[in-house]
Order: C-alpha cells, then structure tokens, then sequence
C-alpha cells in the first residue's frame, strides 16, 4: 500500500519535460548581398543548421537594424510553386501553426511571388492569410536563386516595422520568438514537411559567434515563478520527503500491531 502511494505520488509530483533547441542570431560580422547566392564568407559568421524534419538549411544573424536569414532547400527541378516558410510565434504557444488565440506570422519564400516573398498571418491548420488581404505589408526583402538542385534565399527583416499587422512582432536584440519551419509545395497543399512551434526558440543576440549556436534546453510543462527553483529537483525532494515520511508510518504502524 506503502508503494502505490509513493507511486502515485511520484507520478503527480514529476511532471513530463521536453527540450527546445535555441537559435541565436549573433551579431553580423559581414555583410550580405540578398541574391540568393552565398559568397564566401557572407555566413561564416553564424552557424547553418538543418532542421531533420523539414530538409531546409537555415542561418541567422542581426546588424542592429533587421535580422539576415538564410533559408536553402532541395528541389529536383526547378519549381514554381514551390515554397519554403518560418513561422514566428509568440512564446508557449501550444498550437502547431498557431491557433485562433495565439495567432503566428509566416514568412513564405517561392518564387511564385512577385519579390520571391510574402508573409501571412497563421490562425492554425487552415491556410494561412496573406497580410496584404487585411490591408498590411509584408516587412521581409529577398534574393532568391536556384542552382544545382537547391534553391538559396537570402532575406532582411527590419526591427522597425512599417504597416505591420497587429499580430507581427517587433523584434530587437534581446528578443525570443517561436520559430517554425516548413517546405511544400502550392500544388500539394497538406503535403508539406514541416516542425511543430515547440521544436526552435529563435533569439536575437547582441554577442559575435564563437561557437555552436545550438543549444538545447530542456523545460517543464508546468509554470515556474521567477526564482523558483528548478521544477524537477523541488520535485523530487519533495518525493524523497514524501517516501521517507510514508517509510516513517509504516514502522509506526507495524510497531503498533505488535504491541
């Protein structure tokens, strides 16, 4: 009896965990022509990382002005209405492209666009919205090029938005957003390959990069105070008290029946 209760207690006290992995987007230490062609050294200031779940090879970094982006992913041909999409959403979003009430901006790459770019405001699994339907603009700049198989896209996004919707994010140094990715194609909507909001964090750093700019770490589901101590370890001291005293009354009680 002694043990289920430990059990069930345990079960209660230790909440299940998951890890997100962080992106910085380090200081820029050289410039970059958005042609969609990477010239040696535009991005060996920040690391490419590829996302598994998606295929696309992305990069970030800011100037103080706007955040750079890299986006590169594979197409056998060349493909019109190809696509490839970040998603930035607000913190502890639980949708997997946002929700009716936590709603998410998508900065959509294709070459079907006039600029090769667009940005739509996303409200779940629906099709998301182009911000220009609402009577706002897309604040992205991008060079797109296809070459050997990949298509490359270099882009700017200005922290100073102009005619932004209500649900974009003004970003700064210091900033951390939710970030999505995803590639599909226009032609087969529902097919594409893309991450859920809780697999990357993406956050503006006013440091240079020194070394890997990923990081994982892992978080409780349940909400912490500021101060607090770490979820699990609080947890499993309190277990360890709970055990101790539950050991405590059970010798009470065969002490008892002995007498």
């Amino acid at each position: 009896m002694t043990l289920m209760i430990v059990l069930s207690l345990s079960s209660i006290l230790v909440q299940p965990v998951h890890a997100q992995t962080t992106i910085n987007a380090y200081q820029a230490q050289h410039r970059v022509t958005l042609d969609g062609i990477v010239e040696s050294g535009e991005w060996n200031d920040t690391p490419m990382i590829t996302d598994p779940t998606s295929g696309m090879t992305v990069a970030f970094k800011q100037n103080g002005t706007g955040i750079l982006f890299l986006m590169i992913w594979t197409e056998s041909t060349q493909c019109n209405t190809c696509y490839a999409a970040l998603e930035l959403g607000p913190l502890n979003n639980t949708g997997h492209m946002g929700s009716p009430n936590s709603l998410t901006v998508m900065i959509i790459v294709s070459p079907s666009y006039k600029g090769d770019v667009d940005e739509a405001i996303s409200a779940g699994e629906q099709t998301p919205t182009p911000v220009e339907q609402f009577g706002y603009n897309t604040q992205s700049v991008c060079g797109l090029n296809y070459s050997g198989n990949d298509y490359t896209a270099e882009c700017y996004r200005p922290f100073k938005l102009t005619n932004a919707s209500p649900y974009d994010f003004n970003m700064t140094v210091g900033t951390s957003v939710e970030l999505g990715m995803a590639v599909g194609d226009f032609a087969s909507p529902g097919t594409h390959l893309a991450t859920d909001m809780s697999t990357y964090v993406l956050t503006i750093s006013d440091q240079t990069y020194t070394a890997s700019a990923i990081t994982t770490t892992t978080t409780s589901t349940m909400a912490v105070p500021a101060g607090a101590p770490d979820v699990y370890y609080y947890s499993a001291e309190l277990l360890v008290m709970v055990v101790g005293f539950s050991v405590f009354m059970f010798l009470i009680v065969r002490r008892y029946q002995r007498s």
